[in-house]
């Protein structure tokens, strides 16, 4: 059997890297792409295996960037030209190529990297001195979207458009960058551009159901339509015109992309989230509830929540362990035990500075080489705070050492000792450009890369914690998510349009199109400078699209300039709405927790742009204000101050209006089915939303699991007899049915629903891990026509009178049942 297995794997090996073919123009196949070079003029084409061109090289040799393979120096562009010579050798192409330089040649490789996947590696021979850029045109059809790029707070579809993949603080408001520019360093920026990103990734996800990956550390741009019709490019420099230390920088000399086939934008993410790697499973339940913020009295915070019926899972907290080490393990140790009493999860803060007043920790890690490195050889200072009265001299670790790796995982350890089970792990955005990384990595390469290994080196600190640890974390590069269970976006306006809640969506659909899967915002914003205020309509609004973001987190403070007050969550004006939003919240987390093992599987987020399930509907393609939360649910956040009503575009199929559908318990917390309100999809449709209702549509024939809204905390329960936690009510599923046709869904990790609807009988098969008590909703008039069942059984039995219920006034089925594989089958009357 293994000497079979051997063969068949070489088998495999061999068709994914053939190279010979009948004529004379080289191939690179791998899987469904193929790599096609000409034999004499360079010029590169990607195929699908029938032959059709997923992405052509552009193949103009003048002087924009625009154009084959080529470099830019002060006086334009140069481009690739002949092939001087190549081979093919164990799959992988090698070529040297002509240039309109006389100086200057290109050394190339196209090789497979993974099924459905082709690298090409580029290599400038020639004098370096003087070249600004390396890059790459192709041409694209006029209508191709341009998706991914990492974290974006400008737009979704890029087209058009310049993004720069640099790792900064911001983007901020125009207004607001003088004031910033006062305590953050200046390589820390880039002013005033809108793309401007704390996780930028080089990944571009085409609507035509390809990707591209520059593999490239250092700074890299894409130009997209902006310089010439027809065609896109992707250049890399150095560092960005004009950043402290730039000049300093040494001249890029290489490009390496990675090309990823499709064939729709969901499988060419599959594979570039699998090549790159996928966020890693949270483990803790409590990351899919809500998290809060409190202010000085925690405990009277957490009793406001609970005798308002309000659930919480996390209190966020921010004892800075690093920079400057505020922690006293006393007063940690009772603050975390306090929490855990409460029936609640607890996080503090870290980031990868320290002060140099720290001598605990800065004298230890000079002491070892542990920090990033001036020119001359010494620790790299700079000032760091966050605001002008707060500023500090601090150094950073370099997590390109084993000592900066290991003396930070130090660090981290005194806060899992002192009883926290995670923390906001902030910034990673300041590496220096003029520095040096391990003793000789230039800091124009080390920046970006750095955010990347700063996370992955807190995540090999606490992955094998006997206990569940969380980190959520801003900033970061390619291969980060494989280290980041949560991504946070940074310190967002409290404001309504750009890097306000507006932007929060934008940032979720741009991370999830970028193989981010688990993301959340600072509900309420973080900075209000200027005119930017958190009003509490803006805070209201926020709340609900936190509820259907991949984490419900609040932000209770900030930086005001002017100081100001804000509302809060807990202010009599706005609990009801926490109330509602965190309860609904909490019950969605067998639902949501299957959206996360949807993730780990296919690279599919939790928040997903529509491109991913619709990828031939224009207008579900351009959609950037409304999402798929997890498989079935419809979200349209309310971003616009004063709305009452929101026009939502609804992709193929039924939708069901779940406010129109389903009344909320102010009693109890739960949703109450009635009357399925249908509305058919390709079309928009102009739905009521008041200031308490997030539009919300349910698409037909899906099956939405739910905890029972009594459910306090997704955290251990405590010493409180009566705060009810995830574990309490682990095997007990309600579920809301909306019949119509063939469904299938998930709940949590492993359980399955199976839903068949016709005009007679409904058939709903649910498979659990373990023996469970069912509580069913099902809207009988989601199926066409109506189904008034006379005959309920479940496994083949009928069940009991005293189980079930039918109302013929709002036509929905109740009924209860237990078992571990179930099979509920409902018929109407002979």
């Amino acid at each position: 059997m293994r000497v079979g297995r051997r063969l068949a794997l070489g088998t495999i090996t061999a068709w994914i890297a053939i190279t010979a073919v009948a004529s004379a123009d080289p191939v690179v196949r791998s899987g469904p792409i193929e790599a096609h070079v000409a034999a004499d003029h360079w010029n590169l084409e990607l195929k699908d295996l029938s032959g059709a061109t997923i992405l052509a090289e552009h193949p103009a040799t003048g002087s924009g960037p625009s154009g084959t393979l080529g470099f830019r120096t002060a006086l334009g562009w140069n481009h690739a030209t002949e092939v001087a010579g190549s081979s093919v050798d164990n799959g992988v192409y090698t070529a040297e190529l002509e240039t309109t330089s006389p100086l200057h040649t290109i050394h190339v490789e196209l090789r497979p990297a993974g099924r459905g996947i082709i690298a090409l590696d580029a290599q400038l021979v020639g004098p370096a001195l003087g070249v600004e850029a390396m890059g790459m045109g192709f041409t694209a059809p006029e209508d191709e979207r341009y998706l991914g790029f990492g974290e974006r707070s400008n737009q979704v579809d890029q087209a058009g458009s310049e993004v720069e993949n640099y790792v900064a603080d911001g983007p901020y408001q125009d207004e607001e960058y003088l004031g910033i520019q006062a305590f953050v360093p200046p390589w820390g920026l880039r002013d005033p551009r809108h793309d401007a990103t704390y996780f930028p990734i080089p990944w571009l996800l085409s609507s035509q159901g390809y990707g591209v990956l520059a593999d490239n550390p250092e700074t890299s741009t894409f130009r997209l339509g902006s310089d010439v019709a027809g065609a896109w490019s992707v250049e890399v420099t150095p560092a960005p015109p004009g950043e402290v230390g730039a000049e300093l920088a040494p001249a890029v000399d290489h490009l390496s992309l990675r090309f990823f086939a499709g064939p729709t934008p969901a499988a060419a993410l599959r594979r570039f989230s699998a090549a790159v790697g996928r966020q890693p499973r949270a483990k803790a339940p409590w990351v899919f509830g809500p998290w809060f913020q409190p202010g000085d009295d925690e405990s009277a915070e957490l009793a406001t929540l609970r005798g308002a019926d309000a659930p919480v899972s996390v209190f966020q907290t921010y004892t800075h362990y690093l920079p400057c080490g505020e922690q006293e393990t006393a007063a940690e140790q009772a603050r975390t035990q306090a929490a855990h009493d409460g029936g609640l999860a607890i996080t503090t803060y870290f980031n990868p500075m320290v002060c140099a007043n720290y001598a605990a920790r800065y004298d230890p890690a000079q002491a070892a080489d542990a920090l990033t490195e001036t020119i001359a050889g010494i620790p790299y200072t700079y000032r760091y705070g966050a605001n002008m009265d707060d500023l500090f001299l601090v150094g950073q670790y370099d997590f390109f050492e084993e000592a900066g790796r290991d003396l930070y995982g130090d660090a981290l350890g005194e806060a899992v000792g002192d009883g926290y089970d995670g923390w906001m792990e902030d910034f990673g955005e300041y590496t220096p450009l003029d520095s040096r990384s391990a003793e000789t990595i230039d800091g124009s390469r080390a920046h970006n890369e750095y955010a990347r290994r700063y996370h992955c080196a807190a995540w090999q600190a606490v992955k094998d914690e006997p206990r569940p640890v969380v980190r959520f974390q801003r900033s970061g590069w390619t291969g980060a998510a494989k280290c980041a269970q949560v991504v946070w976006g940074g310190d967002p306006t409290t404001a309504w349009g750009f890097d306000g809640l507006a932007s929060a969506v934008t940032q979720a659909l741009s991370a999830g199109t970028s193989g981010i899967g688990i993301w959340g915002s600072d509900i309420g914003g973080f900075f209000a400078i200027g005119s930017s205020e958190l009003s509490p309509e803006l805070l209201t609004r926020w709340v609900q699209f936190g509820a259907v973001s991949g984490v419900m987190r609040t932000q209770r403070n900030g930086v005001a300039l002017p100081p100001r007050s804000r509302p809060q969550v807990t202010d009599p004006d706005q609990i009801a709405n926490w109330r509602r939003y965190t309860k609904i919240r909490t019950q969605l987390y067998p639902y949501v927790s299957a959206a996360e093992a949807e993730y780990r599987r296919s690279g599919l987020p939790i928040m997903r742009h529509l491109i991913l399930r619709y990828p031939d509907d224009p207008q579900a393609a351009g959609a950037e204000d409304e999402y798929l939360f997890g498989p079935d649910i419809l979200a349209a956040p309310v971003v616009a101050e004063g709305a009452s009503e929101r026009v939502v575009y609804l992709p193929e199929g039924r939708w069901v209006d779940l406010w129109r559908s389903a009344a909320y318990d102010e009693e109890t917390g739960g949703l109450e089915l009635g009357e399925a309100e249908i509305l058919d999809g390709e079309a928009e449709a102009t739905l009521p939303a008041p200031l308490e209702e997030l539009p919300l549509l349910v698409r037909a024939g899906s099956v939405i699991p739910l905890l029972p809204p009594d459910v306090d905390t997704l955290a251990k329960p405590g010493t409180d007899p009566e705060t009810v936690g995830l574990s309490d009510r682990r095997r007990q599923i309600h579920l809301l049915a909306l019949p119509y046709k063939k469904s299938s869904g998930a709940f949590n990790r492993r359980g399955t629903i199976a839903s068949k609807a016709t005009g007679r009988r409904w058939r709903l098969a649910l498979s659990a891990p373990k023996r469970t008590r069912f509580e069913l909703q099902a809207a009988m008039s989601s199926i066409p026509g109506g189904l008034e069942p006379c005959s309920v059984k479940v496994k083949g039995r009928e069940l009991p009178g005293s189980s079930w219920s039918y109302d013929p006034g709002t036509q929905v089925l109740r009924a209860s049942f237990t078992g571990r594989r179930v099979t509920l089958r409902a018929s109407a009357c002979d």
